[in-house]
């Protein structure tokens, strides 16, 4: 007895192929094979970091040597720096290009032969600023000039686009008559880039090797991504386009914040102060109640309080809800986009900062992403909700 039986398929559909592939000083390099990668990038006080792992083909190490293992140079010149370029594209949409998700430079290897295997450390080009020491002096200058100047005493692009007054006396008395390193509140150029970019409510982060200091941008259509949500009932699973999503509040920041900077100008001998709390600043008492949060910044005229006092208060209030989880990976999510979330029936329903993404790669493991959001829209009044 025998039985015939006639199998039709169908084609399949691939949802996602994400394919990753590394570029030194501009090359592909055959004779080290990306297995994995951690990227973190965040738009906090640090430069974005990526840690890779490699496979080392033996049979294609080049005569002169492993791409990694650079020569001492002569007459004690600094060992140059080794560019590296992290792309990622989706080979299950047609015609996808490769898009950077990282440039940077190289901080650590170590190298196992036994097990042909290459772990990498790198930084961003925010590590040349975080390496340059701060010794000159600015005379006569805007704070995005001084930025300017010290971005391109680096090596590096500028795309500065703060707006302020003048600062360079303040930064001459404070830098030139005291140059030592040793002896400044700055102890590298990033300090004092991030600090004069805070004071005007901006952003200091690297775009490969241009560093871009500019106001935070607003949500659009093109900068939001949609996390998906859906919860049509209690007797009906909750659809969520993320795993371990963590939905959290503060609710010692909720009852209210009130943020107070003092400064004392030894050469004026005066004192002067500035509150800032929901919506009001005033350089006599605070405009509110809430938990008090002191500042000290030496040297400072009444205007930097009152910008860093809000900036601070910003910061702080953001703090106030928090959403955590692991989705499925986005080659173009990036720190300073939005995630829009509806359909939870919290308070937590809305557009979203992205303040940091950590993107893991593996073949054996996908792509995936860690994604903290935070409200950063400061307009509703927190003592609403006390």
């Amino acid at each position: 007895m025998s039985e015939s039986i006639n199998v039709t398929a169908k084609g399949h559909r691939i949802w996602r192929a994400p394919r990753a592939r590394l570029l030194v000083n501009g090359a592909e390099r055959p004779e080290t094979g990306l297995e994995e990668f951690t990227l973190t990038r965040t738009r906090y006080s640090r430069a974005d970091t990526l840690d890779m792992t490699f496979a080392l083909d033996r049979t294609k190490i080049p005569a002169n040597g492993l791409w990694f293992d650079l020569p001492a140079p002569a007459n004690g010149a600094a060992i140059a720096d080794i560019d590296i370029t992290l792309q990622m594209r989706d080979e299950a949409q047609t015609g996808a290009q490769w898009t950077t998700m990282f440039s940077g430079i190289v901080d650590h290897v170590e190298l196992s032969p036994a097990e042909t295997s290459v772990h990498i450390q790198c930084r961003d080009y925010l590590a040349k600023l975080l390496d340059m020491r701060v010794l000159s002096g600015w005379m006569n200058m805007t704070g995005s000039e001084v930025v300017k100047a010290m971005i391109s005493a680096a090596g590096l692009t500028p795309d500065v686009t703060m707006s302020d007054g003048m600062v360079g006396q303040f930064w001459q008395v404070e830098h030139k008559v005291k140059s030592a390193s040793s002896h400044s509140r700055f102890q590298t150029a990033f300090d004092l880039a991030s600090y004069l970019a805070n004071m005007t409510g901006s952003d200091l982060y690297a775009e490969g090797s241009t560093i871009v200091c500019a106001p935070y941008p607003q949500a659009t259509k093109s900068n939001t991504h949609i996390l998906d949500y859906s919860d049509t009932g209690p007797l009906n699973p909750i659809k969520m386009g993320a795993s371990g999503l963590h939905f959290t509040r503060d609710y010692q920041i909720a009852k209210g914040v009130v943020v107070h900077v003092t400064s004392w100008d030894s050469r004026q001998r005066s004192r002067v102060e500035y509150y800032w709390s929901a919506g009001k600043g005033s350089p006599t008492k605070a405009e509110g109640t809430g938990n008090l949060h002191s500042f000290t910044l030496p040297g400072a005229r009444l205007s930097d309080l009152a910008n860093y006092a809000q900036r601070k208060y910003n910061e702080i209030v953001a703090h106030e809800r928090t959403i955590t989880g692991q989705i499925p990976g986005r080659i173009t999510l990036a720190p300073r986009q939005f995630m829009q979330i509806t359909g939870t029936g919290t308070t937590w329903d809305g557009t979203l900062d992205v303040d940091a993404v950590t993107s893991r790669f593996s073949w054996s493991g996908g792509f995936s992403q860690q994604i903290t959001l935070r409200t950063r829209d400061v307009t509703k009044d927190e003592n609403t909700d006390a």
